[in-house]
């Protein structure tokens, strides 16, 4: 007998999150192609938050394979964040785009040479707020069909960050 879907889940991780990410950019495309926007606008949501955690954990030198947890990573980052006086608001703040593309710029800037080209962070940074204000994960609870223009800035920013991962 085939194992089921959950039971074939690898632990969420640096790798994971990478490989994924890719998948949900393409998925969130067919969805688009055949007229789901708001469907396509959820993936890519998840896509972009992906891609910046990883990046993120990265950075702080988690290994590519190594579980990420909520208490002893997500957490942490996110209290981290707030330290660095980045607003994190509490509902769905495991999940904030806006707040993780924020935290991995002040990161960047806090590590020794490691720091981003001013235009390079402000499009890391515009990105983040571009599909903070058009997606959270509570989109799934609500019909409202998305607006060809917003489906576009979605798709555009998070395919930004997806180009431009391994620089991140």
């Amino acid at each position: 007998m085939p194992k089921r879907l959950s039971a074939r889940w690898q632990p969420e991780s640096i790798r994971e999150f990478q490989a994924s990410a890719r998948w949900r950019l393409n998925e969130g495309m067919a969805l688009a192609a055949a007229g789901f926007r708001t469907g396509a606008i959820y993936l890519w949501g998840y896509t972009a938050e992906m891609i910046l955690k990883a990046a993120y954990f990265s950075l702080i030198g988690r290994a590519e394979s190594a579980a990420l947890t909520w208490r002893g990573d997500i957490l942490p980052a996110i209290e981290a964040g707030k330290l660095m006086k980045i607003a994190w608001p509490k509902p769905g703040q495991g999940h904030n785009v806006r707040a993780w593309s924020e935290l991995l710029i002040a990161e960047h800037a806090a590590t020794p040479g490691a720091a981003y080209p001013p235009l390079f962070g402000r499009e890391v940074q515009a990105c983040g707020q571009r599909i903070g204000q058009l997606w959270s994960e509570s989109l799934r609870y609500h019909k409202n069909q998305a607006y060809w223009y917003e489906v576009n800035q979605v798709r555009e920013a998070t395919e930004w960050l997806l180009v431009n991962s391994e620089n991140l």
